[in-house]
């Protein structure tokens, strides 16, 4: 409530009781204690409310400090709000960034895995000769060096007129040599390839072309 000072008794009063004083105090006027406004006659009666302590002693600014207190929080929010979105789209960046690394890993180490594979499956067909070699390895052997290369010839060359000699050697020496039930050594093996070869001319299990020659 208002609180009021008489300027000829300076006595403080509550405004209910300004009337009544005016009665009691012939040359009574009054300010408020507050805002520091005088009021003639009474005048008083329509000031209902006033200023507090702080916007008393500090005048223009507290208004100012209010002001931009609420200018403050304001800014302080919006920036709040701007960092806080900024924030979020970092981290979904980041996030995506992330699983595409990981995804992009996962493809590499995938197709690594592959080339691997193929990788071995080629080296694989190549140290067994192939396709033919791998049938080959499940043909039954026989114990005799000789004899094997002839099966050998028989089972690889065919017609050899598409092939050159020294390729159909070294093709039946490797099938011999590399062959699961093969014991005897691939030196062995190539010094015997000639009499095998004669003898598979001789049963009539292959056929030379027109030209070539035996060395």
């Amino acid at each position: 409530m208002v609180s009021f000072v008489c300027n000829h008794c300076q006595e403080t009063l509550k405004k209910p009781k300004l009337d009544m004083h005016t009665q009691r105090c012939r040359y009574a006027s009054f300010s408020c204690i507050d805002c520091g406004v005088d009021f003639a006659g009474t005048s008083y009666r329509q000031h209902t409310s006033c200023i507090s302590e702080a916007e008393k002693y500090e005048g223009k600014l507290y208004k100012g400090n209010k002001k931009n207190n609420n200018n403050n929080n304001g800014n302080g929010n919006t920036q709040q709000t701007t960092k806080s979105t900024v924030d979020q789209l970092k981290a979904k960046a980041e996030e995506l960034k992330t699983k595409a690394e990981e995804e992009d890993k996962e493809k590499k180490k995938r197709k690594n895995k592959d080339d691997s594979e193929s990788n071995g499956g080629e080296k694989k067909a190549k140290k067994s000769g192939g396709k033919k070699t791998s049938t080959w390895d499940k043909t039954e052997l026989p114990s005799d060096t000789v004899s094997a290369l002839v099966c050998a010839i028989a089972a690889h060359v065919g017609e050899t007129a598409d092939e050159t000699f020294d390729g159909m050697k070294k093709q039946c020496i490797r099938m011999v040599a590399g062959h699961p039930k093969n014991k005897a050594a691939k030196s062995d093996v190539k010094k015997k390839f000639k009499k095998a070869l004669l003898l598979a001319l001789e049963q009539d299990k292959v056929k030379l072309a027109k030209g070539a020659v035996i060395s």
